[in-house]
């Protein structure tokens, strides 16, 4: 018997009326609050959707808890010289990287918080716009800024609030699956 949401959330399509307890609920007067509870899981399961399932484990919820990467685990992405996940976040001084509702929160790890004007899907646009704004916080050029960038590993994470560029350490940020600005602006949102 399905008695609660834990029971529920697994389903194959993320739809309620797919789920057991929905439809055991079919013809009833529940029946006119499904769209509405598949409309909630469904925001729900698109905001997790995207968090890291493998090589590392959740403190709690997968996407509202902190993200401990399996330290023995050599990341692919931005990691030329093979380091494993104990070696980069010693480097970084954290254990973990904590998300909210899907969202990783890097400012832990950020050498540079800007609020951008005009943010798009266009990336590069983006990056050099958040350059701009960190130069300007800093007394120094755009070029400046973006050579650092390159020369020291980091690159620009783009938040969901499509306006708030976070600088952060490539070999991090791009470890770690997550759904950011880009994808909200795909979205039209």
């Amino acid at each position: 018997m399905i008695d609660n949401f834990n029971d529920v959330k697994e389903t194959p399509n993320n739809k309620f009326a797919d789920s057991a307890l929905g439809k055991k609920s079919e013809g009833s007067v529940l029946d006119k609050f499904a769209d509405i509870a598949d409309k909630a899981l469904a925001v729900m399961c698109d905001g997790i959707k995207c968090c890291p399932i493998e090589n590392g484990e959740w403190t709690g919820e997968r996407g509202n808890s902190k993200w401990c990467p399996d330290k023995n685990y050599v990341p692919l992405k931005a990691n030329p010289e093979g380091k494993t996940w104990d070696e980069i976040l010693k480097k970084f001084g954290i254990d973990g990287i904590y998300f909210k509702d899907g969202e990783p929160d890097f400012r832990p790890i950020s050498k540079g918080n800007v609020e951008i004007k005009g943010f798009s899907d266009d990336r590069t646009d983006n990056f050099d716009k958040a350059d701009i704004e960190l130069a300007k916080q800093k007394g120094c050029s755009p070029e400046d800024v973006k050579r650092w960038r390159k020369e020291n590993g980091y690159t620009w994470h783009e938040c969901r609030d499509m306006k708030t560029m976070q600088k952060v350490p490539s070999i991090v940020h791009n470890n770690i699956s997550h759904s950011g600005g880009i994808s909200e602006a795909k979205k039209g949102a």
